[in-house]
């Protein structure tokens, strides 16, 4: 049996309560096909089902029945635990300089840093946009949100869920220049991308590879700045899915055809392992990247 985790004792609590996917969904602020993929890995990880569907909505299984009392034991103990958690978070105060991308700062991190402040007064966050690694050795940075575990032994990494890429581009674009119905018309287009030193990013080489003849007319070193050439109808770009998202302008390309997602990290000092700022950040930061992983393509 694998491993069983509070989401989706959460996801099954509350398909219990509601009777369907699209009710549970919307009591949890998640989309119904992230409902469903959480049930499906809760039901494999136990090996049984735990609904049935009936005229009057979902029931529980003689598994589900079980397992319900044990669940809801295990919410109690989350929510006391949160309760416990805010009321110590309410107390931090003082800076935490926190960096990362600079497309995951403005499209992640900026639009819940009100929320974060909430209750907390005295807390001062400062971003720093990255287009070179800051040394958290020397502290040029307390957290750290990279897509690669760093290999020094007195920094401490914690996965805090994966980034997925599409190729995107404008509509007024493809009106121009036609759609794009397989991998062999990649070819033919205009690419907006980072610059050259950053082809070995890895999402890079695959690009690469699909569209060895690739031709790039715009280079960047931000992410911001390739999704707003590419907004504006200047060409194709590989971009992180939610910072397309964002664009409502944009339009997937070929949506089956992707890079394999990156896993993201929280990355911190350890003699920052009890500062409780950092541990505020680095939760908040996982919980983000929660919603990052329920709004990208499965």
């Amino acid at each position: 049996m694998q491993d069983v985790v509070w989401r989706d004792l959460e996801v099954f609590l509350a398909l219990h309560r509601t009777g369907s996917h699209a009710r549970a969904a919307k009591a949890l602020g998640i989309d119904p096909t992230t409902v469903g993929r959480r049930l499906g890995t809760l039901e494999e990880g136990l090996g049984t089902r735990l609904f049935v569907r009936t005229p009057k909505g979902l029931s529980l299984t003689a598994m589900g029945t079980t397992l319900l009392p044990r669940a809801l034991r295990v919410e109690e103990e989350m929510v006391s635990l949160g309760r416990e958690l805010q009321g110590a978070d309410a107390n931090v105060e003082g800076t935490v300089r926190l960096t990362a991308g600079d497309g995951f700062v403005r499209y992640v991190l900026v639009p819940a840093l009100a929320k974060l402040r909430e209750g907390r007064p005295r807390l001062t966050i400062e971003l720093r946009a990255e287009t070179q690694l800051l040394d958290l050795s020397r502290r040029e940075a307390d957290v750290a949100v990279r897509l690669v575990a760093p290999k020094e032994p007195a920094l401490v990494s914690r996965n805090v869920g994966s980034m997925a890429f599409g190729i995107f581009a404008s509509r007024p674009y493809l009106d121009r220049r036609g759609s794009i119905k397989s991998t062999r018309d990649l070819a033919s287009h205009d690419w907006i991308g980072f610059e050259s030193e950053l082809d070995r990013l890895p999402q890079n080489r695959w690009l690469r590879e699909l569209v060895p003849a690739i031709r790039y007319v715009v280079r960047a070193t931000a992410t911001t700045i390739q999704t707003a050439a590419c907004v504006e109808g200047v060409g194709l770009a590989l971009l992180p899915e939610v910072v397309a998202l964002h664009e409502r302008s944009l339009v997937r390309v070929l949506p089956k055809v992707s890079p394999p997602p990156r896993a993201a990290f929280a990355v911190y000092h350890s003699d920052l392992k009890k500062n409780a700022r950092v541990a505020l950040v680095v939760r908040w930061v996982s919980g983000l990247m929660d919603e990052v992983s329920a709004r990208q393509t499965p």
